[in-house]
């Protein structure tokens, strides 16, 4: 994997309010391969106390997005245009755990897949389709 696309992956991940907020640690990042970790807390929960189907979307998405983003020019950015969640099963427990890999990078598109763990039983399995853009910079 290109160093400088690994650094800029980092320092996008530290400097990302959202993944920051959910707290997802990553563990490894290699070329078109991501691993995560995200500790879970009463407030992912839903009324009968299964962690909620939008958290472990929103994991899904940001881990297969990733491992997109690991193979993608360092001037060029990932935006997710088609994303879908399998849940097999519901999440209790103490931590998630998200294992992303890239299938097919093209040189508009990428296709990744995701999948979600919770206490070493999978819980759901994702794939999703992400455009390769212009670097999106924000507007002062």
């Amino acid at each position: 994997m290109d160093a400088e696309i690994k650094s800029k992956l980092i320092n996008r991940v530290k400097e990302n309010p959202y993944l920051n907020h959910l707290g997802i640690e990553f563990t490894s990042i290699e070329e078109g391969k991501v691993e995560a970790k995200m500790p879970l807390a009463a407030e992912h929960k839903q009324y009968s106390g299964v962690i909620h189907g939008g958290v472990v979307a929103a994991l899904a998405d940001t881990i297969a997005g990733f491992a997109a983003y690991t193979v993608t020019p360092v001037n060029l950015d990932v935006l997710t245009a088609e994303l879908k969640v399998s849940f097999l099963r519901g999440a209790w427990g103490n931590e998630l755990i998200a294992k992303g890999i890239l299938i097919k990078a093209g040189r508009r598109v990428h296709f990744s897949e995701c999948e979600i763990y919770c206490d070493d039983v999978m819980v759901a399995k994702a794939s999703g389709t992400f455009c390769i853009v212009n670097e999106y910079i924000k507007p002062d």
